[in-house]
């Protein structure tokens, strides 16, 4: 279920928010700061050496139960704009966003078409009242289909011009550059595991998509697979044995890849994929990357590109 969110308003005054990178921030630098890790690296991207970005979400950490520190508070109250995602998403980090006042500061949920969180008919009966999913919550992770990012960054473009209108020139041809890119990865995961050009036939020999939690329902939209998350929206709830016994009993015998993830905890799958002696594989939900990664020059582009090579080997596509 598909909810236009009207992108109305997206320059929303507030105290100042996000922080520097260094232990104070630069008086020469536009301070931008970006909730996770996806929103970092398009502000980067598109901002260049003419902004100084804040993640406020610490590399090798779960984003959704971040509470910033007294140092990372401050840092965000230094800042000239801070981009987020709204609904209740990260509650620690927007709690301290909406205290902020007299800064910009951006909702990039009104960016991009929001989908149920709602996992409906995923051939698991009760999946969805497991886990009390309503029509009216929708899944975040937004930015692991590439067409949402080529939209949140085309409002990050817009409402840096606005705010820094002495750098437009830079952002455009920044932004210009990420999407390019974007639109070379949507490609290849059309390519390797979306539909055929029918429109109607998947490249994939398995169509069920086995995650460890909903954290790739964009992807699995966009692709035609059916996704079947062990956990709900939020990796922390608890599954139940029932349930699990229940999908274990579905599965039996048949040729399946269960697919955990980095940064959460994967017990429930690990429990599922032993049940089955199924093939397993780790995906990346670039949430947020670990120092490790970043230091080998991991990136949303490199990570998904990881993603689709993995997905296509488990879901043996063509």
């Amino acid at each position: 279920m598909l909810r236009r969110v009207i992108a109305a308003g997206l320059l929303v005054p507030v105290m100042m928010s996000c922080g520097s990178t260094s232990e104070s921030a630069s008086p020469d630098k536009f301070i931008v700061s970006a909730s996770l890790y996806p929103i970092a690296e398009i502000v980067q991207r598109v901002g260049g050496d003419s902004v100084e970005v804040v993640n406020l979400t610490p590399p090798g950490t779960d984003a959704h139960d971040v509470e910033l520190t007294a140092k990372q508070a401050q840092r965000l109250e230094q800042s000239n704009v801070v981009f987020y995602f709204g609904e209740n998403f990260q509650p620690g980090v927007e709690k301290a966003i909406n205290a902020l006042s007299d800064v910009t500061r951006v909702d990039l949920f009104n960016s991009v078409e929001l989908l149920s969180a709602s996992n409906g008919s995923f051939g698991v009966e009760g999946h969805e009242d497991e886990h009390g999913h309503s029509d009216e919550q929708h899944d975040p992770h937004v930015w692991l289909d590439p067409a949402n990012m080529i939209s949140m960054t085309e409002t990050v473009e817009k409402t840096l011009t606005t705010l820094q209108p002495k750098s437009a020139s830079l952002f455009a041809k920044n932004s210009k550059t990420y999407i390019a890119e974007l639109t070379q990865l949507g490609d290849l995961l059309d390519e390797e595991i979306g539909l055929l050009p029918d429109g109607m036939t998947n490249r994939c020999d398995d169509v069920n998509f086995y995650t460890a939690h909903q954290g790739f329902k964009y992807l699995a939209e966009r692709t035609g697979l059916n996704l079947v998350p062990i956990a709900g929206v939020n990796p922390e709830e608890q599954v139940s044995a029932q349930y699990l016994e229940s999908l274990s009993s579905s599965l039996k015998g048949k040729n399946v890849t269960i697919f955990y993830e980095s940064l959460i905890s994967t017990s429930a799958a690990e429990a599922l994929a032993k049940s089955l002696n199924a093939r397993t594989d780790v995906l990346n939900p670039v949430e947020g990357l670990t120092e490790e990664e970043i230091s080998n020059g991991v990136t949303y582009i490199s990570a998904q590109r990881d993603n689709i090579k993995k997905i296509a080997q488990g879901l043996r596509c063509s």
